[in-house]
């Protein structure tokens, strides 16, 4: 099956969102859904579409950082977020990831740009980015947690109400957040281990 990567048009627009959803019904790598092509006003960007047969069979979307850090974990140098990237499962087998990652670093370079950083909390994704021989930069748990008495009545004060609290650490700190501190495990609200990669060009 031929494969081809172009830029994404604004007339994408609708096969987008919806293909975006259906990667994301089948995904850990994403926390929210969205209703909107985000457009990722005041950076650069890359966006990119891989089409197969004359539909979109993949995606990926890169915002560029302003200042090194502004986004992305490591500091050194200025890179690129990727915040959208996967595929159709239809597709599995067709190197659609492989020519998207491929394409956007060429894209990248265009830019100026030397680095990206993928992170995700979505198990296959880590063994996929393992297999492509990105490096491991870094990791932590996302999770929610019930929040304890004071800081309900601290927030209701201000007559705000909360659910749960949305949280992040390192996974050292793991083991004593789980041992201070209601976590909720029920899907879809479970925790899940994120893990960041890197690629440098």
């Amino acid at each position: 099956m031929d494969i081809q990567i172009r830029e994404y048009r604004e007339e994408d627009k609708e096969e987008w969102m919806r293909v975006h959803a259906i990667i994301l019904s089948i995904s850990h790598a994403w926390n929210y859904t969205i209703q909107e092509r985000p457009a990722y006003e005041g950076h650069s960007s890359t966006r990119l579409v891989a089409l197969a047969e004359g539909k979109i069979a993949g995606l990926t979307d890169v915002q560029y950082e302003n200042t090194p850090g502004e986004f992305c974990f490591l500091k050194d140098s200025l890179a690129g977020y990727v915040l959208e990237f996967g595929r159709l499962p239809e597709y599995s087998g067709h190197q659609v990831g492989k020519k998207l990652i491929d394409a956007t670093i060429e894209d990248a370079k265009k830019k100026g740009f030397n680095r990206l950083e993928y992170w995700t909390q979505d198990r296959n994704a880590q063994r996929y980015y393992r297999r492509v021989d990105m490096k491991e930069i870094g990791r932590h748990y996302r999770f929610r947690i019930r929040p304890k008495q004071d800081v309900v009545d601290l927030l209701h004060k201000d007559y705000v109400g909360v659910e749960y609290l949305y949280c992040a650490c390192v996974p050292e700190e793991w083991p004593l957040i789980k041992q201070k501190y209601e976590v909720i495990e029920k899907h879809p609200l479970e925790p899940h281990l994120c893990i960041g990669f890197e690629i440098r060009f």
